[in-house]
């Protein structure tokens, strides 16, 4: 499968999550305080897998050079904060990862043999203890994961040339560390 189709499955993916994201951020509106500058959910290393790696790449390409410096030097001795923040905004926006997207929002996850719902405490501060979500305003990501999971095997079997293997994904850290900006 040629690259071009790859990436039109991945955005075809993003644009449905994003629809998914702004429906629960239309209802839960006066329950987010997520907003530009705050970056809680990004103090912690993450990871992508490899068509999200690839898009990153592409995307810090169109960063000055100074810029990806100023990146490196911030984050050198970090390893608790994602590189990409920049004063506290992320500079591949556009692009995060679909993780990045989700954050904040009222999430099921399913671990082993139980199931449970997470969401950034500093929303939904003023629901009652023990609310429980209606279940179609959670983000499942289950069948979103499982098709990030083809197109990202798609990419890595058909554009890399390498098999797929479950588990691997790529540090944003190595991810901008490994970058080489184009000069001017």
């Amino acid at each position: 499968m040629p690259l071009n189709e790859i990436l039109f499955q991945y955005h075809n993916l993003i644009f449905k999550i994003d629809i998914f994201c702004k429906r629960l951020e239309k209802l839960y509106k006066e329950h987010l305080v997520c907003k530009p500058g705050c970056s809680l959910c990004c103090e912690v290393e993450r990871t992508v897998c490899s068509i999200e790696a690839n898009i990153i790449e592409q995307q810090l390409l169109t960063l000055s050079p100074e810029k990806i410096k100023r990146l490196k030097r911030l984050h050198k001795d970090d390893d608790e904060t994602c590189p990409m923040l920049l004063r506290k905004r992320c500079v591949i926006y556009p692009v995060r990862p679909i993780i990045c997207r989700t954050h904040g929002l009222p999430i099921l996850y399913r671990e082993a043999e139980r199931s449970f719902v997470d969401y950034c405490r500093l929303n939904f501060t003023k629901l009652p203890a023990g609310h429980e979500f209606e279940d179609d305003h959670i983000l499942d990501m289950n069948s979103f994961n499982v098709e990030l999971i083809e197109i990202d095997k798609s990419f890595i079997e058909n554009v890399e040339g390498k098999s797929w293997r479950p588990g691997s994904r790529r540090s944003l850290k190595n991810i901008l560390f490994n970058i080489k900006p184009k000069q001017k």
